[in-house]
C-alpha cells in the first residue's frame, strides 16, 4: 500500500521558508539588580562568592552539632501533635475527646476476647494447617453428612 503525503498549500510553504532572525539580549549589567554580577571567564568559574551563609548551607553538614530535642517542652510537643492532627473544623475538639465504647447498644460490656464468627462451628481439622475453605463451608458436605 503506497503512502501518500498531503502537500502544503503555497501559502503554508511560504510561511515555512527558512529565515534568519536575530534576538537582542541585554547585557547582564543592564538588568536591574544584576549590576555587580560578573560573567564567568572562559574555562573557569565565575562569581563564586556566596551571598550569605544560609544560602550556601554553611555548617549544614557539621557532625559536631546534633539536634537538641530538649529545646521542645512536652507541652509544646502535645500542641504540635494536636496541630498536625487538626482539620481546621469545629469537630476537632470532639475528635480529640472521642473514646471507644465500653458497652454495646444493649448496655452489655464489650468483651474483645470472645469474637463471634459466623460459621465458626463449621471449622474442622484443616483449619489448623491453613487449608480451611471458609467461604464454601455452607456448600460443603462433610464425610459424615
Amino acid at each position: 500500500m503506497a503512502r501518500q503525503d498531503l502537500t502544503d498549500s503555497p501559502r503554508d510553504q511560504k510561511a515555512m521558508e527558512q529565515e534568519e532572525t536575530t534576538i537582542e539580549l541585554p547585557d547582564v549589567e543592564d538588568i536591574p539588580g544584576q549590576e555587580h554580577v560578573r560573567p564567568a571567564p572562559l574555562n573557569g568559574l565565575g562569581d563564586v562568592t556566596a551571598a550569605s551563609g544560609d544560602e550556601e548551607g554553611r555548617r549544614i553538614l557539621d557532625a559536631d552539632e546534633e539536634p537538641n530535642d530538649a529545646d521542645v517542652t512536652p507541652i509544646e510537643r502535645e500542641l504540635l501533635q494536636q496541630t498536625s492532627e487538626s482539620t481546621g473544623s469545629d469537630d476537632d475538639q470532639d475528635v480529640r475527646n472521642a473514646k471507644v465504647d465500653a458497652v454495646d447498644d444493649d448496655g452489655d460490656p464489650l468483651n474483645e476476647d470472645e469474637l463471634d464468627v459466623p460459621g465458626a462451628e463449621d471449622d474442622d481439622d484443616n483449619e489448623e494447617i491453613g487449608e480451611e475453605d471458609e467461604e464454601n463451608n455452607e456448600y460443603s458436605l462433610g464425610d459424615n453428612q
